[in-house]
């Protein structure tokens, strides 16, 4: 079921979520490499070496949930345009689920290092935290995969099926004399 699609001048271009995506990129993937070397780190900002890895476990958790907002988002905006199928709307309720599972475990770790709350310490340090991070994760990754499959529904792009396909016409040099 696809429903017909929105005129397209209507739907904003998703180029502003798709620079978030670009930027969410960049900062994950410097909060990585800075992991590497945590003592090189800490020295330069003056920080414990334990801060210093808590600090960029908070900055490559936004980085991530940025980049797949801005891509859940940019996707849903793609699949608006051409006409939102039932496996687009899916993909969309996984995306959302997955950043929101992310963003909940995110929240957790900046309430640790702020010291707000002393039991999420102990949810930050246990595998129920690695667990629930690649849970969201793989969560965002089957609703991407659901809106690009929902966009390829939506432009035809893999073809329909021989039910669907209309017969062609009888032309003239085939009708019945």
């Amino acid at each position: 079921m696809t429903a017909s699609p929105i005129d397209a001048r209507r739907i904003r271009s998703p180029r502003g979520w798709l620079g978030l995506a670009f930027l969410a990129v960049w900062l994950y993937m410097i909060s990585q490499l800075l992991r590497i070397f945590p003592a090189g780190t800490a020295d330069a900002f003056g920080l414990t070496i334990s801060e210093t890895r808590q600090v960029l476990a908070i900055t490559s958790g936004l980085g991530q949930i940025g980049l797949f907002a801005g891509l859940v988002a940019a996707l849903w905006r793609a699949n608006l345009a051409t006409g939102v199928s039932d496996t687009g709307i899916r993909g969309l309720g996984l995306g959302l689920a997955g950043v929101g599972m992310l963003s909940l475990f995110e929240i957790a770790l900046i309430v640790d290092w702020v010291r707000i709350a002393s039991p999420l310490t102990e949810l930050t340090q246990s595998p129920a935290l690695d667990a629930g991070i690649i849970t969201g994760t793989a969560v965002v990754f089957a609703g991407l995969a659901a809106l690009g499959v929902g966009l390829a529904r939506a432009v035809d792009l893999f073809g329909r099926s021989r039910a669907a396909v209309a017969p062609p016409p009888i032309s003239r040099s085939e009708e019945p004399s």
